[in-house]
């Protein structure tokens, strides 16, 4: 009966993990190139130095993308005072794709 207890808490645990990583904040990214487009609405694209996260499993992980309404203009500006002062930004990546293939991101916080 222990070693059934212990299981069914080991199994908990790990698929308790792996939604902890599929959401969250991504911290110390360096933003290489960033791009504004239209696919299926305003969306800013960004690539950054560093690897992209692929636990969501997006088809294009060659970068984010920003495409809330809400947060787009401000992430918009603090990704580009950031790949012009070269300094690093913290985003939230939402555990989905966007309309681009690209993991979705709706907060964006500059050091």
């Amino acid at each position: 009966m222990t070693t059934l207890k212990f299981i069914a808490i080991a199994t908990l645990s790990v698929c308790v993990q792996q939604v902890a990583m599929a959401a969250g904040w991504i911290r110390g990214l360096d933003v290489i190139s960033l791009g504004e487009n239209n696919v299926g609405g305003e969306v800013v694209q960004f690539t950054v130095r560093e690897e992209i996260d692929s636990s969501v499993h997006c088809p294009d992980v060659t970068g984010y993308a920003v495409r809330d309404s809400a947060t787009l203009k401000g992430s918009l500006a603090l990704l580009t005072s950031a790949m012009v002062a070269q300094r690093k930004v913290d985003v939230f990546v939402t555990g989905t794709c966007d309309a681009t293939g690209m993991p979705a991101v709706i907060g964006v916080i500059l050091h």
